[in-house]
């Protein structure tokens, strides 16, 4: 297992890699409320259709709401559509949590993530409720897609945070579940690692804390 401990930047993606994700709930609770096309979910994110406007911040939350309720055979509320998107995001662990407060003294650590407006309120609500810690104070800095006009793998998401923070590529880790994201990071130069879910590897195993 490798160990990255002692390159000075950290970068973390964060669904998946520091908080449990599972899509297949939303897709679930979209059915459950009346969704007449079960695959549109699937086809509109492999299309980098309306959740990848969604996560650039190019579609408004309530204009969201107001394109996908056209694919429902009933009427819903904007709370039950929210509910059904947000029903994907499960929990933050608090060694995760932990582990970042802990690189952070030694690190310069920062989290760069594929969201979006309604994703971002529900999740760090619930971090300062479960943890009472607000998930900011845990970077340098946090990257929001919906807040850049940017989504990985696009690698100007990748050199725009460089650029910003004054990173050299060579001394920056990034880690992400996604081949995509790590292969757009390696072509800007930067060092990266998949996190293999599938295999039960975790974003533990990869540093040793003092």
């Amino acid at each position: 297992m490798p160990n990255f401990s002692s390159i000075p930047n950290i970068i973390f993606d964060l669904g998946g890699v520091l908080l449990n994700i599972n899509p297949e709930n939303s897709v679930n609770q979209f059915k459950a409320i009346g969704l007449n096309d079960p695959e549109r979910i699937q086809y509109e994110y492999r299309e980098n259709g309306l959740f990848d406007r969604l996560e650039k911040g190019l579609l408004s939350p309530q204009a969201f709401r107001d394109e996908i309720r056209q694919y429902i055979d009933a009427k819903v509320s904007d709370q039950q559509i929210d509910q059904a998107w947000n029903a994907m995001l499960l929990d933050f662990p608090y060694e995760r949590l932990a582990l970042l407060q802990e690189l952070k003294k030694t690190h310069k650590v920062y989290l760069l993530s594929n969201t979006n407006r309604i994703h971002w309120e529900y999740y760090t609500k619930q971090i300062k409720e479960t943890h009472g810690v607000d998930l900011a104070d845990c970077f340098e800095k946090d990257y929001y897609s919906h807040d850049m006009g940017l989504r990985k793998p696009d690698m100007n998401i990748y050199q725009e945070l460089l650029k910003t923070e004054k990173l050299k590529a060579g001394e920056t880790l990034f880690i992400d579940d996604m081949y995509p994201n790590i292969e757009a990071a390696k072509a800007v130069g930067m060092i990266a690692h998949h996190l293999d879910l599938e295999n039960g590897e975790s974003v533990l195993d990869l540093f040793t804390c003092n």
